[in-house]
């Protein structure tokens, strides 16, 4: 089955190799670089789709064998030939790691801060053809462009080693987040270590939009990872400034934030050491905002231009696109983004609520995939496929029946939204903007909000018997 999976990234990485397109063509994708060709999607879906069933038969194999440390370490070492494989492909649904390797050369080379001054301030740099969005900052955080400094130092002026070790730097970042959720489930459920870590480290979403688009997600997402082990392990001081590295990446981990403060606070033994360990965190926090923010302060433009950006794939589009007929631009923008804010906040005060009243981390961690995927479904308006990695690398390690089927079919779903593409080039002339809003999302959401509901009644249709067999024997 590795092997198999293997070749199914091989031919991605072989098909549509980065040094050949990067010479051929200035900035494209899978579908653009083919005319759209409906046989380059299907061969996308037999080739994504084939290793998230390959994944899949070795879970199954996994779970029967929850002791077998061999097999722990072919899962591993299979990841990593995966990554490195994919390592070699162009990004072909993404243009990120473009932007990416010219806001660290804005810092490196013009020694000018990437949050404040945009790629377009640059005019005679060879390397701004390639970036689509010019006009506009980093959105990123300030630890993020320190991370890729290194790169840019060892890439000078060459762009396309520059876009080996931009991709490359996701590896290390991946394979620690591989091993952080083998620890964690060493403490939490060691029977479901080799199961749980197989349906991350081999999930296909995450293999295709980390090493193969080299998306900066999951360096994020380790440091959020690193959040969880330091609970787990009850190193309390230490859980809130892991979290802030990764807020300082990128913000969207700041939701985290007030829960794991909650369960750090009541795990305390009493009022004074709560009051010790929230001086203590705060102190290490602070001096890790100050060493990383303190060089690149400035109003976070590039952040403020991306939450204006109203994605065709994102369900909140669905209602804007909706009123905007009847409303307008402005009223339909307030009423979309209050009602998704409030549905949100609702939700949040719900979630922490139970977060209080049922202190245990499998349920913290539970909480936190929730809060994640009910973000990129009500309150997001610029969702993107590859920010189902974020709740993924959260959660879908977990053995719960509802979380790990939902989170299977969403990798299905966001990676079925490539070719869905497709279907909008075709009809371009035909489709208006509502329509094509419609399709990405009976695409991209329903599928998981289905099978979430089914997974959650089969649940409770399950409970439901064990009861009435209980009461029966008595």
């Amino acid at each position: 089955l590795g092997i198999l999976t293997w070749l199914a990234y091989l031919h991605l990485a072989t098909t549509y190799p980065l040094a050949d397109y990067v010479a051929k063509f200035t900035l494209t994708d899978f579908g653009r670089a083919n005319n759209w060709h409906s046989v380059v999607g299907i061969d996308f879906i037999l080739s994504t789709f084939g290793a998230l069933l390959f994944c899949l038969l070795a879970w199954v194999i996994a779970r029967r064998h929850p002791r077998n440390k061999q097999l722990l370490w072919l899962i591993v070492g299979f990841a990593l030939l995966f990554a490195f494989t994919l390592l070699a492909m162009y990004p072909i649904t993404a243009t990120d790691i473009f932007e990416y390797v010219f806001h660290s050369r804005i810092l490196v080379h013009y020694g000018q801060n990437p949050l404040a001054v945009p790629p377009s301030a640059f005019k005679g740099d060879p390397f701004l053809k390639s970036i689509p969005w010019s006009p506009h900052p980093s959105p990123y955080g300030p630890l993020w462009v320190l991370l890729t400094v290194p790169g840019s130092l060892l890439a000078g002026n060459d762009f396309l080693l520059g876009l080996y070790l931009m991709k490359g730097l996701t590896i290390p970042f991946y394979l620690g987040s591989v091993l952080l959720i083998v620890a964690i489930l060493q403490h939490l459920n060691s029977d479901y270590k080799l199961a749980g870590t197989l349906l991350f480290a081999w999930n296909p979403l995450i293999l295709f939009e980390v090493p193969g688009n080299g998306h900066n997600g999951i360096m994020m997402m380790l440091f959020a990872l690193l959040a969880t082990y330091l609970t787990v392990r009850r190193q309390w001081v230490w859980v809130v400034p892991a979290l802030v590295a990764s807020v300082l990446i990128k913000w969207v981990t700041a939701i985290l934030l007030i829960p794991f403060l909650i369960y750090c606070w009541r795990a305390q033994p009493d009022s004074r050491a709560r009051w010790m360990y929230l001086a203590k965190t705060s102190l290490i926090s602070a001096m890790i905002v100050i060493l990383a923010a303190l060089p690149f302060l400035a109003i976070p433009t590039g952040l403020l231009e991306e939450a204006n950006f109203y994605s065709l794939l994102a369900l909140p589009s669905l209602a804007y696109h909706i009123l905007k007929g009847t409303y307008g631009d402005k009223i339909a923008k307030g009423l979309t983004i209050g009602t998704g804010l409030l549905t949100y906040l609702g939700l949040y005060a719900i979630a922490l609520r139970s977060l209080w009243r049922n202190l245990n981390s499998r349920h913290l961690v539970l909480l936190n995939v929730f809060l994640i995927v009910a973000y990129l479904g009500i309150a997001n308006m610029h969702f993107q496929p590859w920010f189902v990695v974020w709740p993924i690398a959260l959660g879908i390690w977990i053995n719960h029946p509802v979380v790990r089927p939902v989170l299977i079919v969403f990798t299905g779903s966001a990676l079925f939204s490539y070719v869905a593409n497709f279907w909008w080039i075709w009809n371009y002339r035909i489709w208006g903007v509502l329509q094509v809003n419609l399709i990405f999302v009976l695409v991209v959401f329903v599928p998981p909000i289905l099978i979430g509901v089914l997974s959650r009644l089969l649940t409770m249709r399950l409970q439901y018997r064990k009861m009435t067999g209980r009461r029966a024997a008595d």
